[in-house]
């Protein structure tokens, strides 16, 4: 019986034995298989980092071929363009023709794509050329032969002002003299000072094309009897009249009558202009202030002047 007992002891212990070591196994599997999952995820981390990393330097490296396939473009365009002009030249000799840059290309402002080619240009682009009496503005693509349509496209004028002149002015008193230069003594702008406030006369700085406004209102008095008031001013060239302007009131009351007129005039340096009342009515007079203006500016600079200096 003892014995019995004895074994039945011994066989629990053993059971219990069993079941502990199951115990730890089972959780050493467990924290194994944590610690696989936490390499599993830094692993995942590295990759997908390294393949960002990869994406951006192939990204980089395509852009980089790319600049060098249009480079090679660009150099394999200019190298045929050489050797069509190599080809030109070769047949300009068989054909006795000169390829010696033309005197009047180097001596005096180019006047086409062509007088460009003979001074040494080759780069397509825009360029300014002379043109009648401004300058102009052309694209020039030297791969074509002179002969073709497309070897100058024209673009348009190019505005050079070697001296820009703008000015508005307006009078600050009434004003009745006839056949004499107005002043007008309010000087609201006046680029370039070609026009002297004293004197009321303006001075072209350069030769060109000049625009000028003049408006304004003439006063008339009341009268006893209903007659014909008239008001004449007019714009003056060096004292000769270019345009005129007429305000007239037939009333025996106070009026005033508005007036304008423009002019676009081609002037040589130096040449005078002046607002002056040709003639008016007894007691007629212009009025001041904002009601009377007088303003001009260059529209176009003939250059042509300068080309005798080149």
């Amino acid at each position: 019986m003892v014995q019995f007992i004895k074994m039945h002891v011994v066989i629990c212990l053993i059971v219990l034995l069993a079941s502990c070591c199951c115990s730890i196994t089972a959780s050493t599997v467990e924290e194994q298989l944590l610690q696989l999952q936490d390499g599993f995820d830094k692993m995942r981390e590295i990759l997908e980092e390294k393949n960002s990393r990869m994406e951006a330097q192939l990204a980089a490296q395509v852009v980089r071929l790319e600049r060098v396939e249009n480079q090679n473009k660009i150099l394999i365009e200019e190298i045929a363009r050489l050797n069509e002009m190599r080809k030109t030249r070769v047949l300009n000799r068989a054909n006795g023709i000169s390829n010696q840059p033309s005197t009047n290309a180097i001596n005096q402002m180019p006047t086409s794509c062509e007088d460009l080619s003979e001074i040494g240009h080759t780069l397509n682009g825009l360029y300014s050329v002379m043109g009648m009496k401004s300058v102009e503005s052309v694209y020039c693509d030297f791969s074509n032969a002179t002969s073709d349509t497309g070897f100058q496209t024209w673009i348009g004028h190019v505005d050079v002002k070697s001296s820009p002149a703008y000015f508005f002015v307006l009078r600050d008193q009434i004003f009745n003299e006839t056949r004499t230069p107005i002043p007008f003594d309010i000087v609201q702008l006046n680029v370039g000072a070609a026009y002297d406030k004293n004197s009321g006369v303006f001075t072209a700085p350069v030769t060109g094309k000049y625009y000028f406004t003049v408006s304004g209102m003439a006063a008339f008095p009341g009268t006893y009897i209903t007659t014909r008031l008239f008001f004449q001013i007019g714009l003056y060239k060096n004292n000769e009249a270019m345009a005129f302007a007429m305000a007239d009131n037939v009333s025996d009351y106070y009026e005033n009558e508005s007036f304008s007129f423009q002019s676009t005039l081609e002037l040589i340096k130096g040449d005078q202009i002046s607002v002056q009342i040709y003639g008016m009515s007894q007691a007629a007079s212009l009025m001041t202030g904002t009601y009377t203006q007088f303003n001009g500016f260059l529209l176009e600079e003939d250059i042509t002047q300068y080309l005798y200096m080149l």
